[in-house]
Parts: C-alpha cells; sequence; structure tokens
C-alpha cells in the first residue's frame, strides 16, 4: 500500500488619465487603458468587461494571445483587452474560452492583474507607425455587475454534478497489463493539485505472502492542461498481480466541488 506525496467594479471613468490607486491596483476602463496603454505598463490595474472567450479571428481585430489555452478576450462597449495567467474560474462558475456557448453568455467579470505592452516598429496601426500589443497577467478574478442591470451575474453557472473520472488506462478489470505500466485518469473538471497528495491508495489485492513485496513507490503529477493525472511506479508491478487504484476523499475541483472517492482494479500478466 503506498501514497502519492506528490473589484465589482466598473469604472465609470471614460478619461484618458489614470484613475487613483488604491492599495497600489489603478481602477480603470477599458477604453482607458486601450487609449494609453503605456501609461499603464507594468502597473497593476483592476478593469471589468465581458468574457468573450476566443473568438474567430474573423470576430475581432485583436490578434490572439495565445501564451496559455485559458487566454480570454475581456470586452465592454468601448474597448477590449486579452487576459492570461488565470483560468476563468471561481467558486460557482467554470467558463471554456474555446467553448462559443460560454462566450455567448457575455459575463461579466472583474479582473486584476499587472498590464504589459509589447511595442514592434512597423505594425500596422490607425495612428503612428509603432502598434502596441496590450494584454494583462490576472492575479485574480470574479463575477461582477453588469452595469445595465445594476446586479452580479450570480450564479453564472452553477456545476451540479461533483467532478468524475471520464477515462481510465488501464482499464476496469483489464487483464494481462503490463507490470511496467504506469496508470493515467482523465476527469470531467479541472483539479486542483495538492488536493491529490497523501489522497491516492494503490495496493495489491490478491492473496500474497508475508514476504512479498509492497506495491512500488509512485509519483502522481497532474495536468491542468488535459486535466489528467499519471501514475508512474519506481518499478515495475509484480506479475500476476491484482491492483487497486483508489481516489480518496479530500481530492478538490478548481470550482470547490469535492470528488467523490472512486476506485477501479486491474491485473497485470506474464
Amino acid at each position: 500500500m503506498g501514497k502519492a506525496s506528490t473589484a465589482i467594479l466598473l469604472a465609470a471613468d471614460l478619461f484618458l488619465t489614470p484613475t487613483p490607486i488604491l492599495g497600489g491596483t489603478a481602477f480603470t476602463s477599458l477604453r482607458a487603458l486601450n487609449a494609453a496603454p503605456h501609461q499603464y505598463a507594468n502597473r497593476a490595474v483592476t478593469v471589468a468587461g465581458r468574457f468573450r472567450g476566443r473568438p474567430a479571428s474573423n470576430a475581432t481585430t485583436i490578434a490572439p494571445l495565445n501564451r496559455s489555452r485559458w487566454d480570454f478576450l475581456l470586452d465592454a462597449d468601448d474597448g477590449a483587452v486579452w487576459v492570461t495567467g488565470i483560468r476563468p474560474a471561481g467558486w460557482d462558475f467554470d467558463l471554456d474560452p474555446r467553448l462559443p456557448s460560454d462566450a455567448r453568455l457575455g459575463v461579466w467579470l472583474e479582473v486584476t492583474g499587472t498590464v504589459r505592452v509589447e511595442s514592434r516598429p512597423g505594425w500596422s496601426c490607425a495612428r503612428g507607425s509603432t502598434c502596441p500589443r496590450l494584454w494583462i497577467e490576472a492575479s485574480d478574478l470574479r463575477p461582477a455587475r453588469d452595469p445595465a442591470q445594476g446586479q452580479a451575474q450570480l450564479p453564472i453557472r452553477l456545476p451540479v454534478q461533483p467532478p468524475v473520472v471520464v477515462f481510465h488506462d488501464p482499464v476496469r478489470d483489464e487483464a494481462n497489463v503490463a507490470p511496467a505500466t504506469s496508470v493515467r485518469l482523465q476527469f470531467s473538471r479541472p483539479m486542483i493539485p495538492e488536493t491529490f497528495s497523501e489522497h491516492i491508495r494503490i495496493a495489491y489485492t490478491s492473496v500474497r505472502g508475508t514476504a512479498a513485496a509492497p506495491i512500488p513507490a509512485f509519483t502522481a503529477i497532474y495536468s491542468q492542461a488535459t486535466r489528467s493525472l499519471a501514475i508512474r511506479f519506481a518499478t515495475p508491478l509484480a506479475p500476476r498481480e491484482s491492483v487497486r487504484v483508489e481516489l480518496l476523499e479530500g481530492i478538490v475541483a478548481v470550482n470547490g466541488r469535492p470528488f467523490e472517492p472512486w476506485a477501479f482494479e486491474f491485473h497485470t500478466g506474464e
């Protein structure tokens, strides 16, 4: 038996000068940010706008940022900006930048982060010969009020079902699995990697002698990009044994929903 160690505020400010800084963060509008990006470069700001995901290339004149799978466009009637560095998810919402259905929701979010500006000579711009590329490296986000409605949009989308395993290899009760195998699990929702620590149990279930070696030491690595967990053993498993893999209580998804304890078995060959 072993264990793995494994704000809200849509600024009404439409001026081109920076808004007052509160606690080191400037509350500003997308219009002001786009009109004078260099004025905000490398500064912490908070802006609000609608989540627009990753629109088709012909749907926006702003080139995709392509820094991560979770980059999304935040826009309002007076401007837009790309956001990177954070997944658009929270306790009671989970938005996918690549899902058109999520983009159509037009959910208002408040994003806090550092403004980054990149300029290159020769870029095509409405004015001047140098066009700045603008984005926000986000450190925090939360649901915001729709200024037209004057109220927060909560809940945005409340996941009813807890996270579940949607794929695993080996499959349940698979026979003749190579002792040198690893185990891979994929989840329906993004998970918090740290919660896997000490919550994975793997053991032989077949009858064995008292001198038989236990399950080898193993590591478990979670990939945010694929929502998958890879379990690798330090040495091959014993041949012709039944192996039980258990995920214990305490594992949690990014949206705060707990993972229900779950297990499966497979059988080694040779």
